[in-house]
């Protein structure tokens, strides 16, 4: 049988805490965490409170430009519609110079007789 020899090992003592000093270190652990916790909620939160806002505003001004719009187009409509109309056309000097029409007749008394 082949002989073992036990080495004796440096063991590594460690320091007894009592149980106040380990109670008070998870606790000063937990203080922290939860301080980082809020804060980076805080954050979040006012990102995405301001992200809200921004597209809000987009929003509105998106509306009034809409509004603006609507109002020019309605008022180019009046004026295509003031342009077009009969007065406006008899008025024109062009009709004076377009030569008059013919009176042609298609159907004659005879066409419409029966026999």
């Amino acid at each position: 049988m082949p002989v073992v020899d036990y080495l004796y090992q440096n063991k590594k003592f460690r320091s007894k805490e009592t149980f106040k000093t380990e109670v008070n270190r998870v606790i000063q652990s937990l203080v922290i965490t939860l301080t980082v916790l809020i804060v980076l909620l805080g954050a979040v939160f006012l990102g995405i409170t301001s992200e809200n806002a921004q597209k809000g505003y987009a929003l509105k001004q998106a509306k009034l430009l809409n509004d603006e719009l609507k109002s020019e187009n309605s008022d180019l409509s009046t004026k295509v519609n003031e342009s077009t109309t009969f007065a406006k056309v008899e008025e024109n000097p062009k009709l004076d110079k377009m030569t008059a029409t013919e009176a042609k007749t298609y159907i004659t008394e005879e066409d419409n007789l029966v026999n």
